[in-house]
């Protein structure tokens, strides 16, 4: 008796043939309801590709604009020109302008730099004490705070 039962249920389909089978049969019945739900599925996932593209190419763009107030400032340290001091300024304040996490952050380090060699130093305070407040970077809070310590002892 115990035989015959293991071997009707040997034969009786598995839930995996049950459940392919409750999809193709719900599918047949619902073919326009399930192409229109692909397709929905197919645009949603479309979007999301493409805005992590913009994404990308939003934070590439930043750091090549960073990078290029860090080469004005660097070309500051070896001349000593007011004008690269400037230009870097300006590069550093249109990054934090566009807010992209870290690479703005990075900017404002270089924005405190620039700030307390130009003897503003109210303004260099408030930069590196919003890095210490709103970054999540502990290296960036750590420059920050020697920063701070380093314009307290002046």
């Amino acid at each position: 008796m115990a035989k015959k039962k293991i071997k009707e249920e040997i034969k009786q389909p598995d839930i995996l043939i049950k459940t392919i089978g409750s999809i193709v049969t719900f599918v047949r019945n619902n073919l326009k309801l399930c192409i229109i739900g692909v397709i929905i599925l197919f645009v949603v996932g479309l979007s999301v590709y493409g805005y992590m593209l913009y994404e990308k190419r939003q934070n590439e763009k930043a750091q090549h604009t960073l990078f290029q107030g860090i080469n004005n400032f660097e070309v500051y340290t070896l001349n000593g020109k007011e004008d690269d001091l400037n230009k870097a300024e300006g590069i550093f304040q249109k990054v934090v302008k566009e807010k992209q996490g870290k690479t703005s952050d990075i900017a404002k380090l270089y924005l405190g730099k620039i700030y307390s060699i130009k003897g503003k130093d109210e303004e260099a305070k408030k930069v590196y004490e919003e890095i210490l407040k709103n970054s999540s970077e502990t290296v960036l809070k750590m420059l920050s705070e020697k920063a701070l310590q380093h314009m307290e002892k002046k």
